[in-house]
Parts: C-alpha cells; structure tokens; sequence
C-alpha cells in the first residue's frame, strides 16, 4: 500500500538480472538517454554484449581469525558450508557478542542463504539481546555521508555506534530514540532502536531484457518495442548493496527512506522498497496472522528535508510523510522514453555514419549518438552558428571624439558618444552598445553610422583649433534596480559558468559537495520564492553578522529592515520543490576549503545576503552636448542607496558606476550645467565592418534549455558536457582558442594569461549531424524527422511526464503514445538516409583545427590582445634572441657572448681551434 507495485513487483530476489558494468559507472545520475552504451568499432552489437553476464555474482571472500576461532569454538570446526549453522548465528546474536564477526558471517553467504534465518528469527535474537521487544527503525539515506549526518544530528549528545554491515562500504549507525511518532501510544514517548545507513544512488537501471536481446535482430526499430527490465547498477552490486539493505529490513519493523527530495530520490526510494518488500510483508504478514481484526500499520514512512543541517533533520523525522508513487512512475516513464528513443537513433546514426566519422573527422570517434534532450540542445548551437555563417559584413564608420575636463584628469580625457543621424545607426552584439529607446531591447553600436559623409563631419569639425562641445540640456532620471530573487538551480550553473569560468557539471559537484558537508541547501531546484510562514530572516542573518565579508551588510539589514519583523521578501517563483539554495552557515574561504568550493559558496552567500536587501536606487545623468550640429551624450550613474549591491558589489559595474578612479581614489561625480565648454582633446573616424554574432556561451545554453524545458535542473548540466565530452561542440575562448585546463604554475614559470568567455563552438560534427535531421525536411512540421532536433517536442514530453506525476496521466499511455511518435520519425530518416545523403554528410566533415581557422576567417572571433599578459605583472618582458644551435640538434646549450662558446661533446676539442675562438672572443 505505500509503493507502486505494479513498477517494482519484479524487483524480488529472483527477477533482478545482475550485470557488472564498467568501473566508472558508479555515478548517482540517472541512466537515461546519456548512458546509452556503444560499442567501439561502430558495429551493430548487442546493447548489453560488453556487459559479462553472471548467473552467481557472489563471490565468498577469506574469513578472518577471528571468525575461524569463534568457529572451532561454536561448530568444533572453522569450514564455512554452503548454508550457515543457525546454532553459530545464534550464539553470535546473543547479547554482548561482538556483531562485527556476526556480520561477517552473514557475509560468507549469498543472502538467499541466510534470508529465512533472519527473517524468521530476526525478533527473537532482537528480544534476546534487548531484553523487551523494542521496535526498530531502519533507515536509507542515499550517500553514506548523509547517513551519517542523520545519525548525528537524531542519537542526541551521546551519538550513534558504528557496526558493520554486510557491505563494507556502506556504515550502518544504530542508536535508541524516544521521536518516533508511528510507534508513540497516547502521544507517549516510546523507546526504539533506530539503524541508519544508505546506499550510493540508484540500486537499479533501465535497460533492455538480456534475453530477448539475444534472440531478437540487430534491426535498431525493435527497441522501441524490445522488453526492457530493471537490474542492479554495477557498483550496486560490486558493494553487495542489495544483500545489505534485506539483511538490515529484516531486523526492522520500520522503514524511514531519507533520499534526496526530488524526484531522483523519490525513484530510488522506491527502489529501497522494492528491495526490501519481502521483509515488511512477512511483517505485515505475522501481524494479521496475531490479530486478524487489526489494522494494518503503515511500516514505510518518508521524510522530507532540504538542509543537511541537525535543525532540519529533527524537524523532518518529527513530521515523516509518506512515498509519492506517481512521481516515481513519471521517472520511470522518462527514463524509458530516453532509454528506448535514444538507442533506436543511436544505433541508426551510428551504424549509418560512423566509419566516416572516423575517417574525416577523428579516428576516436566512437558512435554518433542521439538524445531526445541533448540533440534539441546542441541544435541551438548549431543555428547560432548558421546565423554568423549567413552573417553579411556591412561597411560604416565609428567615430572617436574626446574632451578636457578639469575634474578627474588622473582618468583621462572625457568620452563623449556621438549621436548619428537617425536612421543611420549600427545595431550589433558585441562591443560597447547602448539601447535604441528605453524600452527596446535592440543594442546600437556606439558612435557609429552607415553615413561616411555624416561621420567626417563630425571628426572635421570636432578636429578645428580650439573646438569645443557645449551642454545644452541635462537630464537626471532616477532609477531602481530590483534586489535578486532566491537562487535556484539554473541561475546558479549559469553565473558559475559566466562569472566564474566553470563548466556547469563542475558547479553541481561542487555544490553538491557543499550540500553533504551541511554548508549549503538542496543545490537542485526550481523554486526562487521563500517560505513566508517557515523561513526566519533574523536568525539566518545574525549567523553572518561576524563574517568578515559580508558581515557588515548583514548586521545592516538587521538594523534597518528586519529590525521589527524577520519576514523574508515575497517575490519569486513557487515551483512546489524545494526552497532556493541558501548558504546554511558562514564559514571563511580556509574553512570550506578549495578554490572552486570558495567561489560558489561565496557566490551563494552574497546572492543570498543580496536577496534579502532592498533594491538598488541610483541615478543615471545624461548631459547632451553640441558640435557643429552634432549631438553628442555623456552618461554617468551616481550611487543613491546602494542596497543589496552591498552584498552582491559586481552589479555596480553592470550598471557602469565604477566605485573607484584608476588610481584607486574615490571618484568624485563630473558637474555638468547647461553652457559648460569642454575642450575637444581629440577626433578621429575609423572605417570598421560590422562584425557576426557571437557563438552561444555556456550560460545562454543553460538559460535556454530553461525556456524551454529541456532537461530538468538536475540532468542540464550533463546534457550540456555530453555535447562536449562527445566532440560535438569545442569549447573555446573570445579569441577561438580551445579551453585548457586550470594548471597552477611551476615555481619561476609566469601563469598563463587568462581565457575569457566559454563559448561553444560547433564542430563539423555536430553540425553535420542536425543537418541530418533538418536536410530535405525544411517545412518543420510536427510530423517531421526535423522535430527530432527541435526542443519543442522534448517540451511537450516533458509536459505529458508531468501530468503522470500528478496523476492526471497513466504511465504506459504517456509511453505509447510518445513512441508511436518518435517510431515514425524513425522510419522516416530512415528512409531519406539515403547514400547520397550519407556521401554528403561526410563530405562536410572535417577536424577540429580546420574548422576554428574557418569560423576565424568568418570573423567568428575577437582579435587576440597585442599586450595580453597577466594583470599586476608589469608590460610583457621581450622575447629573448633565439639562441644559435648546432645544426643537426647536438650539443648543449649556452648562452652565447665574450668568454662563451658553443661546444659539441661528441667532437674532439682541439686545442689550437680552442685558443683562436678565445682570441677572437677577446678582440671583440
């Protein structure tokens, strides 16, 4: 009654297929369209052909000493038969036993073999050693530290005791407790013995029934209708998850799952149950069996938490809930879509393309893969591409006036923008840009016209003798900038990729990081409103008030805006998960440690300090000056209140007030009043060429896969490493460099200058493989193989998987009726995959090197910088002059000059050569 049977019926012992899988697959990812295993050569093989399939994994490890002497003494012999003695299981049961050693002997047995045992006697040898029939409550968490997070934070000042389990990966924390309200009677406090331990993510994955693999064709349309079946992960059963989660069950009476709260985790909640249902039905089953008018008790509770934090954890063993059925159901429905769409294609481009891949593009390439979330992403990079490769350079000019001012010359002459004729203004998206009108979102280049004749006017008249420019209005218009909402999953991969220069993937580790270590709240999240009833703004910020940093603005607040309430602003958005990623206590960079594990903490931090203050108020002067009948503008901003920028100081620079001078001093606001003469320091016109737009960096990627519900927060950040990882797209700089890793710098070596910006360059690649799907079907309809690569049909997915959460959809209708879609696309690019199509796509493939030169000569890129050297190390040092070396390489290396000389170890000196080079040497 608390979980799905009809999905988690085949979860018994004897149904689970056990597979070992590779050794890096030990993720906590879900296994969807991402993981679709292929085979190296490119040839049609069987899904599971590389995975060895074992009929028995177990595998009885050595006994220690211990064990064989307790053996002799018990059972008069240290031999391990195939089933245990129950009398040896006993005597290690009894009170006072060392339960290390009754572990081990569980382990020296498949768990079919002992199941019986502890299931039958299982209260028994609990009363025994207890003394009473104590309840006892099992525990899963879904990381081994969470595990232990929870025991500390619910065993009280004592603290848990640590026993080995059956894995000996996986601690198990036991410890008494009086909480438990399922086992309270009359609201009495009731003491029970409470087991806590966890597994390493999911127990099972998705993938295709071995057998009917084996027997069906290598055809890649059966496996929309191939039978698929859950099986045990590989480092699932590496570690013997399954055998430790039924040895602990069936000692409990209760099972409390403390997964993640997500869908994710409610899915492998559900596999925790499936894992364990033998257990709780014989207890069920013995409680009818003693009474038959009893009703039965629930024994499968979830709690429901946000923080790794003591706090948080009482409060959610305090209020335990039960499991959600139908969002587990739409996790298995998404993950079969992806698992059975994804292969189809897969194999089909794979099998189509692949030799040719290897061929012109890279000898490494190892499938040609598709995903019904990773195609629709990487077509976005694709179409930003078509757009620079469609992309005409216009001709125009860009004029560069300058004025004396007599305040602030320590920063140099005054800008002044000049205003061109209207109609004659260049629009761009790159470069120092301003907006057309106040409310258009269309960007102009500044000083810049199509008109040559308008633009040598202004630089003739701006370059007379003493020629000045005149104010003739002034204009001061205050404006607010809006404090920040919560953060939420997407905000925070996207600000770690464009501030912080990570790839998104590294920004969720690392939060994720964060989050075990009880620094931050739940990382993945849609939810950007807090809790207006259950979220206490006071006491979060007197936590911060002594932190070095951002302190100070903390203290503020509490003086200022929460001085008589501790109510959190009410703005954002309620998505129904969980609230926004919040810092949980202030720590200093030496105690989060690390570099990346610094800048997102702090980042969280001041976002959250930020979202908490109130707006930015400032006031943005603009001063209109004349010329010759040209009209110019000088903008300055001038800080009102500075609001939450006190914690979040890099808006400031958004919004072009810079706090300090070049020199460092306090800038003091330029005075402007009507008839005020500047100078003219200088004029210039320059021909340029407009330039293409820019490729689509990491963060435009992430906020749009947002918009368009491609992905959930918790897989964009593999979607968008998978288009790399996969050499689909190449990361590079604004100058069309590759990225290369961080490397700190070897002592006496100068640190390499830094790469701006992660753009995501497509390579021949990925754009030959949407241009499968888009060529010959250019109409776009929805009954077009086209709409394989469009993100609107992963939104309507999405939205249907959705409804299945909700319970408003059945789980098999959603997944027959996506593919009986995606099947006849599939038919459909099959048939135009013809042979000339195929000779075409490998034509259009190339390397990687060749295609950056291509997109370079595009104007793809930005000019690499002439001084480009790292900030505060002075000008760059002069190239030194190459030294002279011995023709065919030999010899080493000197430096040469007066009492220096070249020398070839293999050559004979001679001594009369010798004392003529030093002779020459000397006259020179």
């Amino acid at each position: 009654q608390d979980f799905d049977a009809d999905a988690y019926s085949s979860l018994d012992a004897d149904s689970v297929s056990l597979d070992i899988l590779d050794d890096d697959d030990d993720d906590d990812s879900v296994r969807t369209e991402d993981t679709n295993p292929m085979s190296s050569d490119g040839e049609e093989e069987d899904l599971n052909e590389d995975q060895a399939s074992i009929a028995n994994p177990f595998e009885r490890q050595s006994p220690s000493t211990s064990l064989c002497q307790t053996l002799l003494r018990f059972a008069n012999t240290d031999e391990l038969g195939d089933t245990p003695d129950a009398h040896v299981l006993s005597k290690l049961s009894q009170r006072g036993a060392d339960q290390r050693l009754r572990f081990e002997y569980l382990g020296m047995f498949p768990f079919e073999a002992v199941s019986d045992l502890l299931m039958s006697k299982g209260k028994n040898e609990q009363t025994a050693r207890n003394g009473n029939a104590m309840a006892t409550i099992l525990m899963v968490a879904e990381k081994p530290s969470i595990a232990k997070a929870i025991a500390d934070a619910l065993s009280g000042p004592r603290g848990p005791r640590q026993k080995r389990g059956i894995s000996r990966a996986l601690p198990v924390y036991t410890f008494n407790s009086n909480r438990f309200a399922p086992v309270q009677e009359n609201n009495k406090p009731t003491t029970c013995k409470v087991i806590v331990t966890s597994v390493v993510g999911h127990v099972f994955s998705l993938s295709f029934d071995q057998q009917e693999n084996n027997q069906r064709s290598k055809d890649p349309a059966e496996y929309f209708r191939m039978p698929v079946v859950k099986q045990e992960e590989g480092s699932t059963g590496k570690l013997r998850v399954v055998d430790h989660l039924r040895a602990l069950a069936a000692e409990a009476d209760h099972i409390c799952l403390w997964l993640d709260c997500d869908a994710e985790g409610e899915n492998i909640a559900h596999e925790v149950m499936g894992v364990t249902r033998r257990a709780m039905e014989q207890k069920m089953a013995r409680e009818m069996k003693a009474n038959p008018n009893a009703t039965p008790q629930k024994r499968v509770h979830r709690a429901q938490f946000s923080a790794i934090t003591a706090e948080a954890l009482r409060d959610a063993f305090g209020n335990l809930g039960e499991p959600d059925a139908a969002l587990s159901r739409s996790v298995d429905a998404r993950q079969e879509l992806d698992l059975r769409v994804g292969v189809a294609l897969t194999r089909l481009l794979t099998w189509k393309c692949v030799g040719l891949a290897r061929k012109k593009f890279s000898a490494t390439t190892k499938f040609i893969s598709y995903g019904p979330c990773q195609t629709p992403a990487l077509s976005f990079c694709v179409d930003r591409a078509s757009d620079i490769e469609a992309f005409t350079p216009c001709e125009y000019w860009k004029v560069d006036v300058s004025a004396k001012t007599q305040q602030n010359q320590g920063d140099g002459p005054l800008k002044l923008r000049w205003l061109p004729p209207e109609g004659s203004a260049v629009p761009t998206n790159r470069g120092d840009t301003r907006t057309r009108d106040k409310g258009s979102n269309e960007r102009l280049e500044e000083g810049a016209s199509f008109n040559k004749a308008a633009a040598q006017n202004v630089a003739d008249q701006a370059s007379k003798p003493n020629a000045y420019a005149t104010v003739v209005n002034v204009e001061n218009v205050s404006e607010t900038m809006r404090a920040p909402q919560g953060l939420n999953t997407v905000a925070l991969l996207a600000a770690g990729s464009k501030a912080m220069g990570m790839s998104p993937k590294k920004v969720m580790q690392v939060a994720e990081k964060l989050y075990s270590s009880g620094l931050l709240s739940y990382p993945r999240t849609e939810t950007t409103r807090y809790d207006p009833k259950g979220f206490d703004v006071r006491s979060v910020l007197r936590e911060h008030t002594s932190h070095p940093q951002w302190g100070p603005t903390a203290a503020y607040l509490l003086r200022t805006k929460y001085a008589n309430s501790g109510k959190p602003p009410v703005r954002g958005k309620d998505a129904g998960d969980h609230p926004p990623i919040t810092c949980l206590k202030p720590a200093t960079r030496e105690q989060v440690g690390g570099f990346a594990e610094w800048r997102v903490f702090e980042f969280v931090c001041r976002t959250f300090i930020g979202s908490l203050g109130d707006d930015l108020v400032y006031t943005r002067q603009v001063a209109e000056l004349e010329l010759g009948g040209d009209r110019f503008e000088v903008e300055q901003i001038q800080v009102e209140s500075v609001g939450f920028a006190g914690a979040c100081p890099w808006v400031l620079r958004d919004i072009g007030a810079e706090p300090k001078g070049k020199n460092g001093e306090k800038r003091k606001p330029l005075i402007l009043k009507e008839g005020t003469k500047l100078p003219i320091a200088k004029a210039q016109v320059e021909r340029c060429l407009t330039r293409p737009p820019r490729f689509l960096q990491e963060h435009e990627l992430i906020e749009s896969m947002d918009a368009n519900r491609i992905g959930t927060d918790a897989s964009m950040a593999t979607h968008v490493n998978n288009i790399v990882e996969r050499g689909y797209v190449v990361l590079c700089d604004e100058t069309g460099v590759e990225l290369r890793p961080h490397r700190p710098p070897r002592p006496g070596q100068q640190p390499r200058p830094r790469q701006i910006g992660r753009y995501m360059v497509p390579t021949s690649l990925g754009a030959s493989l949407i241009g499968l799907f888009k060529e010959g079907h250019l109409d776009g309809t929805e009954d077009s193989p086209s709409m394989l690569a469009r993100p609107a049909i992963r939104a309507q997915m999405e939205d249907e998987v959705k409804q299945v959460a909700h319970g408003k959809l059945d789980k098999n209708e959603c997944v027959a009726t996506n593919l009986a879609w995606f099947e006849a696309r599939y038919n459909e690019l099959t048939e135009s995959l013809s042979r000339q199509r195929i000779v075409e796509f490998g034509r259009s493939l190339s390397p990687t090197r060749e295609s950056l030169k291509y997109w370079r000569k595009l104007g793809a890129f930005e000019e690499p910088r002439a001084n480009a050297h790292i900030a505060g190390q002075g000008k760059k040092k002069p190239n030194r002059k190459p030294q002279n070396r011995h023709p065919r390489g030999r010899g080493k290396q000197q430096n040469s000059g007066p009492g220096k000389q070249q020398v070839n170890p293999r050559r004979k000196s001679n001594p009369k050569h010798t004392q003529k080079r030093k002779g020459t040497a000397k006259s020179g």
